[in-house]
C-alpha cells in the first residue's frame, strides 16, 4: 500500500498536525479509535490488525500524557494520522461500505505499524517494565 501517495491520508496527516496541538480533540480521538476498535473486537478478538491499533493507540496515549517520550514526534504524527484516517470519513473507500471499507482503513494503519515497527517494539517492551513495576 502506497499510503504517500494516498490524498486522503495525506489530509489525515495535515489534520494529525494540526491535533497535536489540542490535547481535547487528540484525547476524543483516542477515545474514538478505541470505541470503534473495541467494536471490530467484539466479533474478533484474535485480529493482530487490531491488535496493533490499539497499540499505536496505547503509544499515542503515552506520548501526549508525557509518560514514554522515546519515540520521534515525526512517528506520533504518522501515528494520530493514521487513528485519523480509521476513524474519519475522509478516505478513499467509506466504512460503511461492508468489509471492503475498512480494508484500507486496516491498510494504512498496518503499513503505519510497518514504518514504526522498532519504535513499537521499544514502546511494548516500556510498556511490559511497567506493568511488572506495578
Amino acid at each position: 500500500m502506497a499510503a504517500e501517495g494516498n490524498k486522503f491520508f495525506k489530509k489525515a496527516q495535515r489534520m494529525a498536525a494540526e491535533m497535536i496541538q489540542n490535547r481535547g480533540k487528540l484525547n476524543d480521538l483516542l477515545s474514538n479509535s478505541v470505541e470503534k476498535i473495541q467494536t471490530y473486537l467484539s466479533k474478533n478478538n484474535e485480529s493482530q490488525p487490531l491488535q496493533r491499533a490499539l497499540t499505536i493507540v496505547r503509544m499515542v496515549r503515552a506520548y501526549i500524557n508525557g509518560s514514554y517520550r522515546d519515540v520521534q514526534r515525526k512517528n506520533i504524527l504518522l501515528a494520530i494520522a493514521a487513528l485519523v484516517y480509521f476513524v474519519m470519513p475522509i478516505d478513499l473507500m467509506p466504512d460503511f461500505i461492508p468489509i471492503t471499507g475498512l480494508v484500507d482503513d486496516f491498510g494504512i494503519m498496518l503499513w503505519v505499524y510497518k514504518q514504526l515497527q522498532e519504535e513499537v517494539d521499544a514502546f511494548l517492551a516500556w510498556e511490559d517494565t511497567q506493568n511488572n513495576i506495578a
